[in-house]
């Protein structure tokens, strides 16, 4: 069944401005989801991606504190990853106390940055300028505790998330 071309308008509008889910949009709409997804789809093959729209739109649309929370979110699953993949390497301490170190300070800073934005940030910001600076100084005096560091990093890391999650 043909559609009228408003109401592919009207599909874009409830996803990218309304922030209806694309299965409720096209409810809304009164397309089936298959034909949203198509559209969508075609919409994207001729240079107009509705989610890039979507994201656009939040940012103008002043929500600032859910487009930090959102870039800090993404910025802790990296954080995540890179301590995985620090904690399985194999490289000498002293060069994982230098990255982990490094990672820190990134942290530091995103969470600086985010803070005025988002208040619950600052403790966790606190804690982790503390981490940051407790590492400086295990590297700088007791170079030998660097492996049994690593671990602790490890378990504060889950405590961390813990401490955190619910504020």
């Amino acid at each position: 069944m043909a559609h009228d071309p408003q109401v592919r308008v009207e599909l874009r509008r409830y996803y990218v401005f309304d922030r209806f889910s694309l299965e409720q949009s096209a409810q809304k709409a009164g397309v089936s989801f298959g034909t949203a997804r198509r559209w969508k789809n075609e919409a994207l093959k001729a240079g107009d991606d509705w989610d890039k729209a979507r994201d656009v739109q939040v940012m103008v649309g002043g929500d600032v504190e859910a487009l930090a929370t959102g870039l800090l979110s993404g910025f802790v699953v990296q954080y995540k990853t890179v301590m995985d993949e620090l904690e399985k390497s194999d490289i000498a301490p002293s060069t994982k106390i230098e990255l982990l170190t490094g990672l820190a300070d990134s942290f530091a800073k995103m969470t600086a940055s985010s803070k005025k934005l988002i208040p619950s940030v600052s403790e966790m910001a606190t804690a982790l300028k503390v981490v940051e600076m407790f590492a400086n100084k295990v590297k700088q005096q007791k170079p030998a505790l660097l492996p049994d560091f690593m671990q602790i990093m490890s378990e504060l890391e889950s405590d961390f998330g813990k401490a955190f999650k619910d504020r």
